[in-house]
């Protein structure tokens, strides 16, 4: 994908994390696209609002997604997402056989545990590209927003 077909991808997960901080969640937006880069669905956190400490945008979207086509293999997809994923996040989508990764911003000092993307990667059998630093600036602004907006500090307790 080129560089213009990645950040239009990224707006689109930075519109659904604004989705998600609307709703009272934490400001996590990803997005399905195949290798052409065209949308195949969307989704955002939506932990608080379901009081669910799996619902990130990356879950809910994985979820979607297999249903919508009616299988478990995502191996021809990219996922893409304002923040890198946690480790939960991350894990159910080398599950779902995805190989392709773009974030906005790499750097996530609320990941629990403290393992990232990059960590990770090294123990997946096949090889993982992940593409970070699109749109970097105006992804960690959002989320600082999100965190100065968000009372009772329920950003960072509920990821």
């Amino acid at each position: 994908m080129d560089a213009h077909l990645k950040e239009k991808l990224l707006r689109i997960a930075i519109n659904e994390a604004e989705k998600a901080t609307q709703e009272g969640n934490s400001p996590f937006g990803a997005v399905l696209a195949d290798l052409d880069g065209n949308v195949v669905d969307v989704a955002h956190s939506t932990a608080n609002t379901d009081i669910d400490p799996t619902a990130h945008a990356e879950i809910n979207l994985i979820k979607k997604v297999t249903k919508k086509i009616n299988s478990k293999d995502l191996s021809d997809y990219c996922l893409i997402s304002n923040a890198q994923s946690c480790s939960m996040c991350f894990s159910a989508a080398i599950r779902a056989k995805i190989k392709n990764f773009i974030y906005g911003c790499a750097e996530n000092h609320t990941l629990i545990p403290k393992i990232d993307v990059f960590e990770l990667s090294k123990y997946c059998e096949e090889k993982i590209d992940i593409d970070t630093g699109i749109l970097k600036k105006e992804c960690q602004e959002q989320i600082e927003r999100a965190r100065k907006m968000t009372k009772n500090n329920l950003f960072n307790q509920n990821i």
